[in-house]
């Protein structure tokens, strides 16, 4: 299987999973839409057409209370207690006529005297006056016609639903009294009004319910129950798919059912219901693949285009062999992991071949013994000043007087302000002794290091001097961060050691140890001339370019120092067997020439430049670029 359709493969599953996963989020959330959400608008809907009921009851309630004021106002009245006991005739005329049953608001005015004798009476329908005997509940015959004409106490009153031969009327009568509630009953005082279709516009108007009444025969006329069979109160819920109708059995004033409200809730609010969870399914529909788009690009972005990358890092390292190439992806997921796992893996790969170069190597170029020994002099001559600095170090605990300090301090007799000093002294000996230590621990480290060098020179220069040296790619920087220690320790304070930080990203194909040696007599070369120079502000700086040379692709490795430079003659002799533009002494000439042998066995030169004496001088050294670099 290719690396493309690897990749594909793995696009696809992670495609699926989140499809699987949105699918599964949509379809819980369905469910909990369907289950939850939609019988909470239904219960809603339910408790709404409740409410509606109950309104409608309410208001019919609400007219039967505003009649029993009015009836309860005309009752206790001096004037009309006077007109039915025959002392006062003027208030028929000045009260008891049509304007007054329209002013009232009342569909029927009656007045009995005591005996229940009708005083005055009349009814108007559809405005016309009609005789109160067409109602047909207030004759000497009809039932409970003595509870709404006759009252024998004060309190004594009637008021609810009748039903009468021209319809449900709402009826309030009240016994006639002084104006001080005060006694005897003189007669009754009846109003009623109809529960007709002006009523009934009106209260659908007031309350905003569409409500209407039956008579208790006209609703049971498709049903096959008896009247006997209904109770009063709420009927059992009608649902259909417009509307929702709950029915309330009303009593008349016997305590009888007479009338069945009802009052129709449109299904609005199921609607509505439906309506949310579609939008809400739709809603979610579009989220869920929005969140997968997300979700996909995030992936991509850190899964998919990581491994791609790691992929491609590693194609990349089997086609140059780079090993010391790194991928240095510094993410904290898995993936970042693995990549460093693999940096830490083709870094020790990398080592153990370096190392395994180094074994194998027999010698890189067939010159003297003289030479030899010049590298072996330039790695030993800081690894000598660090030795000499070690001595030195190492004296600095005879000159401290801590025994006779302490002897002072087991004295017994010694003053209490001796003691203290004593003890300071000592304190501050073993600081001195620590600082020392510290110091001379770390010029350990350098002569370490630097013995390590002499014994590869020695190990490969003596040992293999006939055979081609090995080549690897190797990365700059560290070539010359390794080779910049042969620069003396105490020169660090006095001469700037500039190395450009893009050197990390040029990577060289040579000899490890022959470009070490080479770097390291250049940089020491440049530390002397600065010091013949007498330069206050000296300055090296090792900088790298890209450059092509016939073709091929090459680093050009720059060290560059502001010491006493040289002058035309000087540069075309520099590099010659022998010669030397030092002052005379233990200089043998053979380091530059080294040096370039050394670069020319790797496939690259050396050349060398300078404005002239105490204008600084650039060493240039050429080298092929790695593979796949």
């Amino acid at each position: 299987m290719s690396k493309t359709e690897i990749k594909r493969s793995l696009q696809r599953k992670l495609a699926v999973r989140l499809l699987q996963a949105i699918a599964v989020f949509i379809a819980s959330i369905y469910v909990i839409l369907r289950v939850v959400i939609t019988p909470a608008f239904d219960d809603l809907e339910l408790s709404r057409a409740e409410t509606d009921l109950v309104r409608a009851d309410r208001a019919i309630q609400n007219d039967i209370e505003n009649l029993q004021a009015i009836t309860l106002d005309w009752g206790p009245w001096d004037d009309i207690h006077g007109y039915v006991s025959g002392r006062n005739p003027a208030f028929q005329k000045s009260n008891l006529n049509h304007l007054t049953l329209i002013n009232l608001g009342l569909d029927m005015l009656a007045v009995y005297e005591l005996g229940s004798e009708l005083k005055w009476g009349q009814l108007l329908v559809d405005g016309e006056e009609r005789p109160l005997v067409d109602l047909s509940i207030l004759g000497a015959d009809d039932p409970g016609s003595q509870r709404m004409t006759r009252h024998d106490d004060a309190e004594s009153g009637t008021v609810g639903i009748v039903q009468t031969a021209l319809g449900p009327l709402l009826i309030s009568s009240q016994p006639i009294l002084h104006s001080d509630d005060s006694g005897p009953v003189a007669g009754a005082v009846v109003m009623g009004q109809f529960l007709d279709q002006s009523r009934l516009a009106r209260l659908r108007e007031r309350t905003e319910v569409d409500m209407s009444w039956l008579n208790l025969e006209e609703f049971l006329a498709d049903d096959e129950r008896e009247p006997s069979d209904i109770e009063l109160g709420m009927l059992p819920v009608r649902i259909s798919d417009a509307t929702i109708t709950n029915c309330l059995v009303l009593a008349d004033i016997f305590g009888s059912p007479l009338l069945v409200l009802s009052a129709k809730t449109p299904r609005k609010i199921s609607d509505l219901g439906r309506q949310t969870v579609n939008t809400a399914l739709l809603f979610l529909a579009i989220a869920g693949i929005l969140l997968m788009f997300v979700m996909w690009s995030h992936m991509k972005g850190t899964v998919i285009r990581p491994i791609g990358r790691l992929t491609r890092h590693m194609d990349k390292i089997r086609e140059s062999g780079d090993l010391s190439d790194k991928l240095s992806m510094q993410t904290n997921d898995e993936i970042g992991l693995l990549a460093r796992q693999y940096d830490s893996l083709t870094t020790e790969v990398h080592d153990t071949r370096a190392a395994l170069l180094h074994q194998s190597f027999k010698a890189g170029k067939a010159d003297t013994a003289a030479e030899v020994l010049h590298n072996i002099r330039n790695a030993m001559t800081p690894m000598i000043n660090g030795m000499d600095r070690l001595s030195k170090a190492f004296k600095v605990a005879e000159g401290l007087h801590v025994s006779e300090a302490v002897e002072h301090l087991s004295d017994p007799d010694c003053p209490p302000e001796r003691v203290g000093k004593y003890v300071q002294y000592v304190g501050a000996s073993f600081d001195r002794i620590k600082s020392v230590n510290a110091e001379a621990t770390e010029e350990l480290k350098v002569v370490a290091t630097q013995a390590r060098q002499v014994e590869a020179i020695m190990s490969d220069q003596e040992k293999f001097t006939n055979v081609a040296p090995v080549a690897e790619n190797l990365v700059v920087d560290e070539v010359v961060e390794e080779a910049a220690h042969v620069i003396p320790k105490e020169s660090f304070t006095e001469i700037e050691v500039d190395v450009d930080e893009n050197l990390t990203r040029f990577r060289v194909r040579a000899h490890r140890v022959g470009l070490l040696q080479v770097l390291s007599n250049l940089i020491l070369n440049a530390h002397e001339s600065i010091e013949r120079a007498n330069a206050s502000d000296g300055r090296i700086s090792l900088s790298a370019s890209d450059t092509v040379v016939n073709d091929q692709q090459m680093v050009q490795l720059t060290v560059r120092d502001n010491g006493t430079g040289f002058d035309e003659d000087v540069r075309n002799r520099i590099f010659q067997r022998g010669f030397t533009s030092k002052s005379k002494g233990n200089t043998t000439g053979l380091g530059l020439h080294w040096c370039a042998n050394a670069v020319a066995s790797m496939g690259g030169r050396i050349f060398a430049d300078s404005q002239g004496d105490g204008k600084g001088a650039e060493f240039h050294v050429l080298l092929p670029a790695a593979q796949g670099a």
